[in-house]
């Protein structure tokens, strides 16, 4: 069988053919050092993983720079998670680099009900006597830290005040998850406080233990946008994709604009349309 590449520019002529092996395996071959190379780096197996509701989108619309439902996003396993998770409030104390549109590492987490959840670590919490800290607090203004709850000012694209109840965690370390989406659309506004309720840790929410360190599967970094909805639709015809109408507007439009992209660059005819223009 034949391949078709270029060559020869230099000379003024442009040879399509040349005897080997088909392109298709040299480009299997390619993606299978790509996974490896990409699983080395991450640690952990799979090295990536599909994004299934829209609990960390920042609108209903598909946004570049965040993960939305359907996008494919990496995972690199951490070790010592307790010291090497940035949380929100260390990020946003030094005003370091954000992950997906906001400050703080994006963790992936083995949950309680059996599930793995994709959701930003708020602020790492420990006690000392009965009295809840918070890793990183320095005495920051927008940060109020109380025996009942800690309330954090401006939080996420929204702005919104966030308060983490302690009474059903009381004595309890570990991380304080929240997804982006949660606390702009669907949190629970407390009017004495004007603060909302949305941390996977709320009982009006999943009511989560504070999540522990050996229970992080890796840090989210990068996405491959929409191809993750490939993958889910298979699933939502068997039944395994309850949240297929959390896709936000136009990610369906793009993966198909993709998928069209991708197949006329590999099935297009290079070699009959560089040939007629050899003939004129």
């Amino acid at each position: 069988m034949e391949n078709y590449f270029f060559n020869d520019f230099i000379g003024g002529k442009v040879s399509l053919k040349t005897k080997g092996k088909p392109w298709y395996l040299y480009a299997i071959v390619a993606f299978v050092l790509l996974i490896l190379i990409l699983t080395i780096y991450a640690g952990t197996w799979p090295p990536f993983s599909v994004v299934e509701s829209e609990s960390m989108e920042h609108g209903s619309t598909w946004t570049p720079g965040v993960i939305n439902t359907g996008d494919i996003v990496f995972v690199k396993k951490v070790q010592d998670p307790e010291k090497n998770v940035i949380t929100y409030v260390v990020g946003r104390t030094e005003n370091l680099p954000k992950s997906y549109g906001e400050y703080g590492d994006v963790i992936l987490y083995h949950a309680p009900n059996g599930l793995t959840i994709i959701h930003r670590a708020i602020f790492y919490l420990q006690w000392k006597n009965g009295y809840p800290l918070v890793d990183g607090y320095v005495g920051q203004p927008w940060i109020n830290i109380t025996k009942n709850y800690i309330l954090i000012d401006r939080v996420g694209y929204s702005s919104r005040n966030l308060v983490v109840y302690l009474s059903n965690i009381r004595d309890e370390s570990g991380f304080i998850t929240m997804g982006d989406y949660n606390l702009a659309h669907f949190g629970i506004f407390v009017p004495s406080l004007d603060a909302y309720r949305a941390a996977d840790q709320d009982p009006l929410f999943f009511g989560f233990p504070p999540i522990k360190p050996s229970q992080v599967e890796g840090i989210a970094f990068g996405q491959i946008p929409w191809f993750g909805l490939i993958k889910l639709n298979i699933m939502r015809i068997f039944g395994e994709w309850p949240d297929y109408n959390e896709v936000p507007r136009f990610a369906y439009d793009y993966l198909v604009l993709s998928l069209a992209g991708i197949f006329t660059a590999v099935f297009f005819p290079y070699e009959k349309v560089i040939g007629r223009k050899r003939k004129k």
